[in-house]
């Protein structure tokens, strides 16, 4: 419950004050639906990163869910790691995109690091947030998370080298 709130009040930190960047390392921030940004990773021991965001922007873009290779650039600034959480969609028709309608998080990771991370996804507008799993994130890998149902904002934190 405190990382809940911890990544609550960050996020409306965050929000409030956009134009602070990059933030100062913490362990976890929030980001709502509809949202760009990348991260760098701040070493808190020989295994565990805090991070700061270095870049925000919003992202309103509907993406195709399984062509998307090219949304981020071939070249990044090495030690980040750039996120996309946006809503997707696949189909020919625009009944089958509606009815395709997912919840997109995209990663590219520049760092040196395969990294585990802890997640947690606030599905009602208000609403509490809850732990989801995740596949992480490997390094130099472009990598991908997908829900069906709504998120509203994603919290993440607890980064880790994989062991």
């Amino acid at each position: 419950m405190k990382n809940i709130l911890l990544l609550f009040f960050i996020s409306i930190n965050i929000l409030a004050n956009a134009q602070d960047l990059p933030t100062e390392p913490a362990n976890g921030f929030a980001f709502p639906l509809g949202s760009k940004f990348t991260i760098m990773l701040h070493p808190i021991d020989s295994t565990s990163f805090d991070y700061s965001i270095i870049e925000f922007t919003p992202f309103q873009d509907i993406i195709d869910t399984w062509e998307n290779d090219s949304i981020f650039d071939e070249q990044g600034q090495k030690g980040t790691i750039e996120f996309i959480f946006c809503l997707s969609t696949s189909g020919d028709t625009e009944s089958e995109k509606e009815e395709n309608m997912k919840v997109l998080l995209l990663m590219q990771n520049r760092t040196d690091f395969s990294l585990s991370y802890k997640s947690d996804i606030q599905t009602d507008e208000d609403g509490d947030f809850q732990e989801t799993s995740n596949v992480g994130t490997f390094s130099g890998a472009k990598g991908t998370e997908i829900w069906p149902y709504m998120i509203h904002q994603i919290g993440l934190h607890g980064f880790k080298k994989m062991e």
